[in-house]
């Protein structure tokens, strides 16, 4: 009987402490502080398209200089072309945040992440208002210049709303900006709070 006890309280304990962390984890990318949401939703085409069950998850603006301007692709860089990336951005307690691919097409640079919940509990998540969005992440090129997204999934779908990954699940998100990086040369990505990362296009 004893023993039973014991088990049963075991059990207990890990699942509270599962949550704990998948809310630790959604606090992070919530922004610390974005209020005014409520909860989004895919239609079903698109749940069943893409395996989404909402919108990114986003973070506080990132410091730094204005988005610089757009230019144009530069002779050394294809029409159009899709780089498979698959990049880490963030792993803790079985959620992920990858960098799939980068699109470039038609003088612009769409960046395409996958987050997934491999925890046992939902992942609580949210979008910030499409003016702080604007300013959430960002690239910076091997000139110098700095570039901000002209569009993203939060400002184009649901800005200022918030939802949860379930378990097992994955949402799809991504960003266009107004620029092309050189073919092999690098550019580091902010995306909302997560640490900043070194990307190549080869």
């Amino acid at each position: 009987m004893t023993k039973r006890y014991v088990g049963l309280l075991a059990l207990v304990a890990v699942t509270a402490c599962l949550a704990v962390v998948g809310t630790l984890g959604g606090w992070f990318l919530a922004g610390r502080g974005d209020s005014g949401r409520a909860d989004p939703t895919l239609s079903a085409r698109d749940a069943a398209t893409t395996g989404a069950v909402g919108g990114p998850s986003t973070g506080s603006p990132a410091a730094g200089p204005s988005s610089g301007a757009g230019a144009s692709p530069t002779k050394e860089q294809p029409a159009g072309r899709t780089y498979q990336l698959d990049r880490s951005v963030y792993s803790q307690a079985g959620l992920t945040v990858t960098l799939v691919s980068a699109e470039v097409t038609g003088g612009k640079l769409r960046l395409n992440l996958t987050y997934r919940n491999g925890s046992p509990v939902p992942w609580p998540v949210s979008c910030p208002t499409a003016e702080v969005d604007r300013t959430s992440s960002e690239i910076v090129l091997s000139d110098g210049r700095t570039v901000r997204p002209e569009s993203t999934w939060c400002t184009t779908t649901r800005p200022d709303e918030s939802f949860s990954i379930a378990s097992g699940e994955r949402v799809e998100s991504w960003a266009v900006f107004p620029v092309v990086p050189e073919t092999g040369s690098s550019f580091e990505l902010t995306w909302y709070d997560f640490p900043t990362l070194d990307v190549r296009l080869r």
